[in-house]
């Protein structure tokens, strides 16, 4: 008797007449994801996927990691006969009983073709008549120590366990979006959090040789590598922001360097999106975290910025981003010990409410600063990170 994975759609289902392309984009994803793992058939059937193949297990761990799936099953596969269905009942409570103590089972059966004899409860009835007599379990409709699912379909499929998907939204259905990413922990889990809201993602770093080492740049693209097992590949840009931090160091207050550092590295990040036709900019910011990131530095920072700025981290604790982090795998990479530029020129008594006109002025005194910023952008490595 064989197996297959029943996969349950999220929220494609809210999508009305545009549910065909997102319904097409999980396909797709899924298919790239597990065609590395050997071959498999995808098929769709109504409002599920089933997925079929030879030793299906071994791709669970991919499966649980593809945005788009709110859950999936791994479910025996029969033919739309009662029998069959009872066989497959009882080599799913046999399989179990192994593992759990079970003293108690409940039925549950969905009929979605409507062609098939019994319905619904009569399938309940059997199925659990059978399985009362067979095993000498307790029917318990509340509280089960097991539930058995039945689906009718195209034909038969019967499981037992619900495996939590990502859900989300598919990779790319939402645009593209360019992330400024640093080796810390929150941009690492801003990132993760709007690609899984269906944005394909592109990265952009800042780095300062030879005050931060290759092995910091080596740091943020393990954590990119981490997150492009959700994500799918992501485009890496490395920005060398030496020479504009040390015309910023030069030039202006030392309370504001942060301030102003982050505004040159908008406005670049905000170039390369324009350049690779992305609608949006992402970053990590918390409010209060620090201090580039109460209201008036957003502020200050975001103001010469007209692409719409995502902070999916906003509202967020650090104990909240470090559990995210944890769960995606980037918090023990991200902890790691390589000084960023960020951290590395920052002042000891950072402006906490800078004022917009003052920042601006400041910034003025870097006479080349557009200069600087194409220069920076035409000698930016590039990779592409899966």
């Amino acid at each position: 008797m064989k197996k297959e994975i029943l996969i349950k759609f999220g929220e494609i289902f809210l999508k009305g007449e545009n549910k065909e392309k997102f319904e097409k984009a999980l396909f797709d994803d899924i298919n790239q994801k597990i065609g590395k793992f050997g071959i498999f058939n995808i098929k769709k059937m109504g409002s599920v996927f089933a997925i079929s193949g030879e030793n299906i297990e071994k791709i669970l761990d991919v499966i649980k990691k593809i945005f788009g799936i709110a859950s999936f099953s791994v479910a025996y596969k029969t033919d739309k006969n009662i029998d069959e269905i009872k066989k497959a009942a009882a080599e799913e409570i046999s399989e179990k009983i192994q593992t759990k103590n079970i003293k108690s089972f409940k039925i549950e059966a969905k009929r979605s073709d409507k062609s098939f004899y019994l319905n619904s409860l009569e399938i309940c009835t059997e199925v659990g008549a059978f399985i009362y007599e067979k095993f000498n379990l307790k029917v318990d409709v509340h509280n089960p120590d097991l539930i058995i699912k039945i689906e009718i379909r195209n034909c038969a499929y019967v499981y037992s366990e619900k495996i939590e998907g990502m859900g989300g939204l598919p990779v790319g259905t939402s645009g593209l979006g360019t992330v400024m990413i640093s080796g810390g922990i929150d941009s690492p889990v801003a990132t993760f959090m709007m690609a899984k809201r269906g944005l394909k993602i592109n990265a952009v770093h800042f780095s300062t040789p030879p005050y931060t080492s290759e092995r910091s740049v080596d740091k943020v693209k393990r954590i990119l590598k981490k997150i492009s097992e959700y994500s799918n590949s992501i485009k890496f840009f490395n920005i060398n922001f030496s020479n504009i931090q040390k015309e910023i160091k030069k030039n202006c207050a030392e309370n504001l360097v942060t301030i102003i550092s982050r505004r040159f590295m908008s406005k670049i990040a905000q170039k390369i999106a324009i350049l690779e036709k992305n609608g949006c900019l992402i970053t990590g910011e918390s409010l209060g975290q620090v201090a580039s990131q109460t209201v008036s530095a957003i502020n200050c920072t975001a103001h010469d910025i007209f692409l719409p700025v995502f902070r999916p981290l906003i509202g967020f604790d650090k104990s909240e981003i470090i559990e995210i982090a944890k769960r995606i795998g980037t918090f023990e990479i991200s902890i790691e010990d390589f000084e960023d530029c960020c951290s590395l020129f920052s002042p000891k008594r950072p402006k906490i409410k800078p004022i917009l006109r003052f920042v601006e002025n400041d910034e003025l005194k870097i006479k080349n600063s557009d200069e600087l910023i194409e220069n920076a952008i035409k000698n930016c490595g590039i990779c592409e990170i899966n």
